[in-house]
C-alpha cells in the first residue's frame, strides 16, 4: 500500500493537490468572511514596518503601536466619509444621467435612420433599465460602508497583535522564515505600488475636478484600488469616462480618456517598471493565472489580493512538496 511518505512523488502531489482543491473549495463558501481576514492581514502587515520605524525615533513601542493604529483608525474613517458622500451624489444624480442616455441613444438612432440604417429595437439599449443596474450598484456599495468599517476595525486589532508574534523558528528554509520573506515581497510590492498608484491617482482627481467630472473622490480611489489589479487600469477608466460621457458629451469625456490613458500609460510601463525592479519574482503567467484563480476562489476581491497570495503561496508550497526526511534508525 502507497502512502505519502514512502510512495511516488506523484502520489503526493496528488494528494496535496486534492488538499488545495479542498481548502479552495471552503475559502469560497466563506469569501465574504475570508476577504474580510486576508484584506485586514495584508494592510496590517504593510503598515507593521511604522511602529518599528517610531521606535527607532524615541517613541516607546505601546505608544508607536497605539499611535499607528490611531492614524490608520482616523484615516481610514475619513476615506470611508468621503466615499459615502460621492456615492450619495452618484445616486441622487442618476435621473440626471438617464436622462442624458436616453439623448445621447436618440441621438445615435437619428444618425444611423439617417443613414439608412434602421437598428434592431431589441438591441437598443434601455437607459431606464441600464440606470436601474447602476442605482443597485451604487446602493449595494453604500451598504458596503459597514464591511469597510469593520475591515478598519480588524486592520487595527491586527496592527497591534502584529508586533507581539514570536519570531521563534526562524532559521533559513523553516516556514517562518519563508513567511517573512513572502511579507518582505508583499510589503514591497503593496508599499511600492501604492506610492505609484497614489501619485497617478492624485494626477486622475485634478483631471477628474478640471473637467468637473462627478463623483471625482470615488472614481479616485478605485484607480488607487486597480494599481493593485494586474491590467486594471482600462477597468478604473470606464466609470469616470460614462459619467463625464453623460454629464458634458463626447469632446470633454474623449480629453479625460486621452489624459488618463497618458499618465497611467506613462506610471505603469515607464516608472512603475525602473522603480519596481527585480519585481516581485512573478512571471507574466503566473501572474495571469494567479489572476485568474484568485477570482475564481474569492471573486472580485480575488483580483485585487491575487499578487500577495500568490507570492505567499509561492513561498509556501516548497515547504509542502519536500521529501519528508527519513527516521533515523534505532540502536
Amino acid at each position: 500500500m502507497l502512502s505519502t511518505d514512502q510512495g511516488s512523488p506523484l502520489l503526493r502531489v496528488v494528494v496535496i493537490g486534492a488538499g488545495i482543491v479542498i481548502i479552495a473549495a471552503g475559502m469560497k463558501a466563506t469569501a465574504t468572511v475570508v476577504n474580510l481576514v486576508l484584506l485586514s492581514v495584508l494592510l496590517a502587515a504593510t503598515l507593521s514596518p511604522v511602529p518599528v520605524l517610531l521606535s527607532r525615533w524615541g517613541i516607546g513601542r505601546g505608544a508607536a503601536i497605539g499611535l499607528t493604529a490611531l492614524l490608520t483608525l482616523v484615516g481610514g474613517v475619513v476615506l470611508i466619509v468621503l466615499l459615502a458622500r460621492s456615492m450619495s451624489r452618484l445616486s441622487v444624480n442618476l435621473p440626471t444621467y438617464q436622462a442624458s442616455l436616453s439623448g445621447l441613444v436618440d441621438g445615435i438612432s437619428a444618425k444611423l435612420a439617417a443613414r439608412g440604417i434602421e437598428p434592431d429595437q431589441a438591441l437598443k439599449p434601455d437607459p431606464a433599465r441600464i440606470m436601474g443596474m447602476v442605482g443597485r450598484l451604487v446602493g449595494g456599495a453604500l451598504s458596503g460602508i459597514g464591511y469597510g468599517l469593520l475591515t478598519l476595525v480588524l486592520l487595527v486589532l491586527f496592527l497591534i497583535e502584529m508586533p507581539l508574534l514570536s519570531a521563534e523558528h526562524s532559521g533559513v528554509g523553516s516556514l517562518r522564515h519563508r513567511l517573512d520573506e513572502s511579507m518582505r515581497l508583499v510589503r514591497r510590492f503593496v508599499g511600492l505600488n501604492g506610492m505609484i498608484g497614489a501619485v497617478i491617482s492624485t494626477i486622475n482627481l485634478v483631471i477628474m475636478l478640471a473637467l468637473g467630472t462627478d463623483g471625482a473622490v470615488l472614481w479616485t480611489v478605485i484607480t488607487f484600488l486597480f494599481a493593485f489589479v494586474p491590467f486594471g487600469f482600462m477597468l478604473s477608466l470606464i466609470p469616470p469616462f460614462v459619467v463625464t460621457l453623460l454629464e458634458f458629451g463626447v469632446g470633454r469625456a474623449l480629453l479625460l480618456f486621452v489624459l488618463f490613458f497618458v499618465v497611467n500609460f506613462i506610471g505603469d510601463n515607464v516608472i512603475k517598471p525602473k522603480i519596481m525592479g527585480e519585481g516581485v519574482g512573478l512571471s507574466p503567467l503566473v501572474i495571469i493565472l494567479g489572476l485568474l484563480g484568485w477570482g475564481a476562489v474569492l471573486g472580485p476581491m480575488g483580483a485585487l489580493l491575487a499578487i500577495p497570495l500568490t507570492i505567499t503561496l509561492k513561498q509556501v508550497l516548497p515547504i509542502l512538496l519536500e521529501e519528508p526526511s527519513a527516521p533515523a534508525p534505532r540502536s
